[in-house]
C-alpha cells in the first residue's frame, strides 16, 4: 500500500454567525437557559450567495494554499453533501470548473454525516493507482435550509465547508492510516426529510444520542483493534461534532477522558458533514493539535453509517 498524506486543510464559515440571543424567537419559546443547556452558543446562517458550491470553493482554496498544491495539479474532487441534493447537476463538476482543477474528475457523494470520512476512504482507494497523485476531499452543506424555521433544531445546526488535500508520497505532512466503514440498515427511517424539505425525526433524541454512541464506539473499536492500538494511543479524538447529548454519549462508549475528546460545536453548531475538517482546522489554528498527534475521528450518517478513520496531521 503507498502513503497517503494529509497536506492541507481549509474551512468556510458564513458570514452571519447567530448567537442564541440574535436567533429568530422560537415557536414555542424556550428560555435561555433551556437555550444554553443545548450546548451552541453560536452558528452560521449561510446567504443565498453562499451556496454548497460557493463554500466549498473557498474552503478549497485554502486548504490548497496551505498545501501549496496548484488547482491544476489534482486529479479528483471528492464532495460530500446532503443538504442540498438533487438529481442533475452535481455540485463537485462546478467546483471544478471554478477552481480551475481541469484535469481533475468530480463527482458528489452523500451519506449524511458520514460523507467526509466516506469520500477519505475513497480517496485513499483512488491514491493507490499509479495514475492518480492527489486529490481534494470537499465536505459542504447549508443544513440550516432542512431545518425547519422556530424550531429547536434551529439552536444546534449550522452550515459550513471543510477540505483535505491528499497526495500520494514518502513522507511530508500527516498520514492517513486506515479506516473503517459500517453499515446498519435496519435503522434506516430514524430521520428523514420531508414534502416540505425539512428534516424530520422519528425516534427520540435519547435513544438517537444512544445508537449513536454505540455505533461510533463499535466501529472505532474495529478500527483500532486492527492496527493494534488502543485508546490509550491516541492523542485526540475529533469525532462529528452531532449535539451535546451525542457527544456525551460518545465519550461514555469510548471510555475516553472528555478532555481527549475534541468539538468546536459551542462554536459554530452542528455543520453535519463538515464538522470533522472544521474542527481540526480550528483546533490545528489554536495550537491544540500538534503535527504528529495521532488522532481518531468517528461519525454516524443517517442511513445508518458508521464510519471512523485514523491519521496524523
Amino acid at each position: 500500500m503507498h502513503e497517503i498524506r494529509i497536506t492541507g486543510l481549509g474551512t468556510y464559515l458564513p458570514r452571519q454567525m447567530h448567537t442564541n440571543e440574535t436567533l429568530p424567537a422560537l415557536e414555542p419559546p424556550l428560555a435561555k437557559a433551556d437555550m444554553d443547556r443545548i450546548g451552541v452558543l453560536r452558528r452560521g446562517w449561510a446567504s443565498d450567495e453562499e451556496g454548497v458550491a460557493e463554500m466549498g470553493v473557498i474552503a478549497a482554496r485554502r486548504a490548497l494554499e496551505q498545501a501549496r498544491v496548484e488547482p491544476a495539479g489534482l486529479d479528483f474532487i471528492v464532495l460530500a453533501n446532503w443538504s442540498e441534493r438533487r438529481y442533475v447537476p452535481d455540485f463537485a463538476p462546478v467546483i471544478q470548473a471554478a477552481l480551475g482543477a481541469r484535469r481533475a474528475f468530480a463527482f458528489d457523494v452523500c451519506c449524511a454525516c458520514a460523507g467526509f470520512v466516506y469520500g477519505l476512504a475513497m480517496a485513499h482507494g483512488f491514491l493507490q493507482n499509479p495514475r492518480y497523485r492527489r486529490g481534494i476531499v470537499l465536505a459542504s452543506d447549508h443544513s440550516t435550509r432542512r431545518i425547519r424555521p422556530r424550531s429547536r433544531g434551529t439552536l444546534v445546526f449550522g452550515d459550513g465547508a471543510g477540505c483535505m488535500v491528499l497526495e500520494r508520497r514518502a513522507e511530508g505532512g500527516g498520514r492517513l492510516i486506515d479506516y473503517e466503514l459500517t453499515s446498519d440498515g435496519s435503522h434506516n427511517g430514524i430521520m428523514d426529510v420531508g414534502a416540505d424539505g425539512y428534516l424530520r425525526t422519528h425516534i427520540r433524541q435519547a435513544d438517537l444520542n444512544a445508537l449513536a454512541g454505540r455505533s461510533i464506539g463499535a466501529v472505532s473499536r474495529a478500527l483500532l483493534e486492527r492496527n493494534g492500538l488502543g485508546f490509550d494511543d491516541l492523542s485526540w479524538v475529533v469525532p462529528h461534532s452531532g449535539t451535546a447529548g451525542v457527544q456525551a454519549m460518545v465519550a461514555e462508549n469510548l471510555g475516553v477522558p472528555t478532555a481527549k475528546i475534541l468539538t468546536n460545536l459551542p462554536l459554530i453548531g452542528n455543520v453535519t458533514t463538515a464538522s470533522i475538517p472544521a474542527a481540526l482546522s480550528h483546533f490545528l489554528e489554536q495550537g491544540k493539535i500538534k503535527p504528529g498527534q495521532l488522532i481518531l475521528s468517528a461519525s454516524v450518517g443517517l442511513g445508518w453509517q458508521a464510519v471512523a478513520a485514523l491519521y496524523t496531521l
